[in-house]
């Protein structure tokens, strides 16, 4: 089975000072793994304070977010091992199926 590693952040550090717009995740984060195989499943509900969340997958797997989403193989694709950044609502979830 493949897993979907979800870590869940508040801030991004601001590079403002070199004239920058975020360059990168605040540490620490809350990191949550998903199994998933060829059904949609839901990751954990994003925390209170949870505004961006880094997601990094071992196999292709295709994502949707919402309050109460289901992932579908036309939905947005994230290729393996590739980390992608995302701006999130917090008390939302990911959902994740293999691509």
């Amino acid at each position: 089975m493949a897993k979907l590693y979800v870590t869940e952040f508040q801030f991004l550090e601001n590079a403002n000072d070199i004239g920058g717009v975020p360059q990168a995740a605040k540490l620490p984060g809350t990191t949550n793994v998903v199994t998933f195989t060829t059904s949609s499943v839901q990751s954990a509900v994003f925390g209170a304070n949870t505004r961006f969340v880094r997601v990094v997958s071992d196999a292709p797997a295709c994502l949707a977010s919402g309050t109460n989403p289901t992932a579908t193989t036309s939905g947005l694709r994230l290729a393996a091992e590739a980390t992608e950044y995302f701006g999130v609502t917090p008390g939302q979830r990911l959902a994740v199926i293999g691509a």
